[in-house]
């Protein structure tokens, strides 16, 4: 397995691929603290719905470095198709924390935020770049080795579910029969929801409850898209 992650993060490495996302989200970071003064959880939120889009991005290009013979004969390798999904995760979600990181200690190191950032601040900034990272990992891969990647526009349609997601509040208050539609969703809103509020917030029992739903998503979905997947490459 660890031969099978090094492969493909050179692999990666060398396709050049990684370049676009990730020189895009460290554009959109800069400018996110250009100026100085901002509040710390609303300006973690925006960096939160960064890193939301530039997985996606950068998860569907990692899926395409390989073409379909290839991927075949790195099945028979690997003896377990699950193992092929888990090993692209892994490298998903190191390139992740690389951009959590940034997103996260930048604004702290260059002295942006107008208070002082607590833990809970920390906390709640990784609890939301993490999950909104994973969110756009299954988006990602969902587009990327389901039926639905043999379709066209593949990247409208996975642009439509992050914009649907983000919007989902909105949504959902003028057409309120929609939130059974749109629970299929990421559950993006009930990760950001809690960044607006403030800075001097304190963790509640509805948060709690909130967490719980995105935490059972995040599980429900990952065993979702690996199904879908065994049975495309059946």
């Amino acid at each position: 397995m660890m031969g099978f992650i090094r492969y493909q993060w050179i692999s990666y490495i060398r396709s050049l691929k990684m370049i676009p996302p990730a020189t895009a989200f460290c554009i959109w970071i800069f400018l996110l603290y250009v100026y100085s003064n901002v509040p710390i959880l609303s300006s973690y939120g925006v960096s939160s719905m960064a890193i939301y889009l530039v997985m996606t991005w950068l998860t569907m290009n990692f899926f395409s470095i390989e073409e379909e013979i290839e991927k075949n004969m790195l099945f028979v390798q690997l003896k377990s198709k699950v193992r092929y999904i888990w090993g692209k995760w892994a490298i998903c979600l190191f390139f992740a924390f690389i951009f959590m990181a940034v997103a996260i200690f930048y604004p702290i190191i260059i002295n942006s935020f107008r208070g002082t950032v607590q833990p809970i601040h920390i906390g709640l900034s990784f609890y939301s770049h993490f999950f909104l990272a994973w969110f756009g990992i299954l988006v990602g891969t969902f587009f990327s080795v389901t039926s639905f990647s043999t379709k066209k526009y593949t990247w409208l349609s996975a642009m439509l579910i992050i914009t649907v997601s983000l919007s989902f509040q909105g949504l959902v208050e003028k057409i309120n029969a929609l939130k059974w539609v749109l629970i299929l969703f990421p559950p993006v809103t009930h990760v950001l929801g809690y960044l607006k509020e403030g800075d001097a917030i304190r963790i509640d029992s509805s948060f709690m409850q909130a967490a719980l739903w995105v935490i059972a998503y995040s599980i429900l979905a990952a065993i979702l898209v690996i199904r879908m997947f065994l049975r495309k490459e059946r």
